[in-house]
């Protein structure tokens, strides 16, 4: 019996890539409304989510939310429309006098000036101009669509845009799940953080450009009425819709608002505010709107945003157009693979780092369960700040040396009693998922060696446990992330059937695994102090609305590629806890540690039996003794037995190699 070939998956996906291009291009007239309906729906879904989150179901949550983008559209169609009728009608009437001013005030002057000559046939476009001011509005669909059989066309496609998008909504997760059932087992854990980092990537994009776009309507609006420019709601309604498209926004309604200006003010001074506007409202898109709403981190650069839209509404039309953003996406994020698999590669690290598969990591210290550092004594740095476990020094105006010592914290008291190596494994762990994790989000870790900014005699104090990071604000939260109901949080749900205030099913088991992993945030405390539990709305209320959604997202999805790397390792990551910061662009980083001993909850996960506290590779080991001690969980902490300090040691070690091979 033969051996079955097995598949040539590049050329398979090759193949499939192209059918696919083929196929969008013949029903390029039919997928407007279908598309339109899809991105809508991805742009819903979190708002969706959240009614459901609620107790809602999502049929009626579904209904809920394009019933209200409805009214909400209908509103401002109420309110806009006689507006713009008025004002298009009045502005293409002295359209004509633009014309005149242009070609007897303009051109001379860029003739006698920069010795220029243009001769355009402005007197066609004049008497088009003057034919089309003298019909009203009812009578320019005409011609726009000729034919009632275009016009129902456009109806029906108008009325199949919310149809299509209840239906996607209201079955969202259902066809998320069935698409996620048919990936290769092998290659699940690949192709879902690939997933993650598009829909990041697109969702981020998509859902910030519309609040960009909304805001620079309403500023350029407001600001063209302040300055008294007629017709400043079409024009600048205009320039907020085209900011899509990098600069459009901005160079055409500067055009069309300097046009209006010289035809309305007598003298320079009100041409003058209308172009020092447009000046100020492009760097406030650039360093403040689009930095906030949209994120640097999101990666798409103005030149491919502009590249794509024009190739692929070229290749496809307006339904290219719909496309061309999560197609970027996914070629920003197949760049982003590529890159790293380019720097993992031989060719790349060179044949000494090639077979060396952990040169990444800091070098370990030996004996790893050597000497125990208690506290760290630098001198030669100005100590900035002495947290739990790790004691931080100024490195110049911009840089930090965190220093991770073998202090452990349980119930946010710090244990007098040190464990040995711990500092050692905790760096090497949170190296490792730095480098891992660094395609969804930056880490504040540089490429410095700890041991070249200390002194000589101090150097056995920073080798292995410490590293150099980036000088980031760092934000008032822990996101804390859970994937079972352990802890806190089982003990949450007994009494409340919740945890942290969002809805669990009922009948759940001690460890069990929860449907979908859960965002509970915290406050973050001082040394001696109890962490709280918070709302996600009063973190928002803490860090700016936007921000804490960003947070929220890219802790899930951190946690998730983490959790199924992991388990490919014999280890269930119960729940972690995730630091972040920003940078001076506003960019959001991972800070701290990633996904350590002591910032998670690990299982191993051939022992993982709901309904019991599984054992763990993490504190808590020490956290159930503590719990056995009778001690009262405020410091000072009871020092810990010689018996407990080995078994935790082992324990931390075998977390690591279990992790990192």
């Amino acid at each position: 019996m033969s051996t079955p070939r097995p598949l040539n998956l590049p050329w398979l996906a090759l193949a499939f890539l192209l059918a696919f291009g083929w196929l969008v291009y013949l029903l390029g007239p039919i997928l407007t409304p279908f598309l339109a309906g899809a991105l809508l729906a991805y742009m819903f879904d979190p708002l969706v989510g959240r009614l459901e989150a609620r107790g809602i179901p999502r049929a009626t949550s579904t209904a809920i939310v394009i019933v209200l983008a409805g009214l909400g559209l209908f509103a401002l169609l109420l309110v806009a429309l006689p507006l713009f009728q008025g004002q298009f009608a009045e502005l293409s009437q002295r359209a004509p006098a633009a014309i005149d001013l242009l070609q007897t005030r303009f051109l001379p002057w860029l003739q006698q000036t920069f010795g220029i000559t243009i001769a355009p046939n402005l007197d066609a476009l004049k008497t088009w101009l003057t034919k089309q001011a003298t019909q009203n509005s009812a009578n320019w669909l005409p011609t726009l669509q000729t034919g009632a059989l275009a016009i129902v066309g456009v109806l029906v496609n108008l009325l199949l845009i919310p149809v299509v998008m209840f239906y996607l909504l209201k079955d969202w997760n259902v066809i998320v799940a069935r698409v996620a059932a048919l990936e290769p087992r092998d290659w699940v854990g690949t192709v879902t953080r690939i997933a993650h980092a598009m829909d990041l990537v697109v969702g981020e994009f998509l859902r910030g450009q519309m609040a960009v776009m909304a805001t620079l309507s309403l500023y350029y609006v407001l600001a063209l009425w302040a300055a008294g420019l007629d017709y400043a709601l079409p024009i600048g309604i205009l320039t907020g819709i085209l900011s899509f498209v990098p600069f459009l926004g901005f160079g055409l309604g500067m055009i069309l608002a300097l046009l209006v200006a010289l035809l309305q003010f007598s003298d320079w001074t009100g041409v003058a505010w209308v172009a020092g506007i447009y000046l100020a409202g492009q760097a406030l898109e650039t360093y403040v709107v689009t930095p906030r709403l949209v994120g640097e981190r999101v990666g798409l650069h103005p030149v491919m945003v502009i590249f794509v839209l024009a190739a692929f509404g070229q290749l496809f039309g307006f339904v290219g157009v719909l496309l061309a953003v999560p197609m970027a996406a996914v070629l920003l994020v197949a760049l982003r693979e590529l890159r790293g698999v380019y720097e993992a590669s031989a060719f790349y690290r060179g044949s000494y780092n090639a077979g060396s598969p952990d040169s990444t990591l800091p070098a370990m210290s030996a004996p790893l369960l050597g000497q125990p550092l208690l506290e760290s004594n630098i001198t030669s740095l100005p100590l900035v700040h002495k947290g739990k476990v790790r004691d931080i020094y100024a490195v110049g105006d911009d840089k930090l040396l965190i220093v991770t010592t073998d202090r452990l914290s349980a119930f946010d008291v710090v244990m007098p009693t040190p464990i040995a190596g711990k500092g050692e494994v905790l760096t090497r762990v949170s190296a490792f998922w730095f480098d891992k994790l660094k395609a969804i989000v930056p880490s504040q870790a540089l490429d410095i060696a700890p041991e070249s900014v200390v002194a000589i005699s101090e150097r056995d104090q920073v080798t292995g446990r410490a590293i150099v990071v980036k000088k980031l604000k760092a934000l008032p939260v822990e996101a804390i992330v859970r994937g079972y109901l352990v802890g806190s949080g089982w003990k949450e749900y007994l009494a409340s059937q919740s945890v942290c205030g969002i809805k669990l099913p009922a009948g759940l088991k001690l460890a069990d695994r929860l449907p979908e992993p859960i965002f509970t945030p915290s406050t973050k405390a001082a040394v001696g102090a109890h962490d709280e539990n918070i709302a996600f709305d009063a973190m928002a209320e803490l860090i700016g609305a936007d921000l804490a959604k960003q947070v929220c997202n890219v802790s899930l999805i951190l946690y998730k590629t983490a959790a199924e790397y992991a388990l490919t390792r014999g280890i269930i990551i119960a729940d972690t806890k995730f630091e972040f910061g920003v940078d001076e662009a506003g960019k959001l980083v991972l800070i701290d540690e990633a996904l350590t001993p002591d910032s998670s909850r690990f299982w191993p996960a051939d022992q993982y039996q709901p309904g019991s506290n599984p054992p763990s590779f993490d504190k808590q080991f020490v956290r159930d003794w503590l719990e056995s001690s009778g001690w009262n969980k405020q410091a000072p902490g009871p020092v810990l037995p010689d018996e407990i300090v080995e078994k935790t040691a082992a324990k931390y070690h075998e977390a690591m190699t279990r992790l990192l091979g």
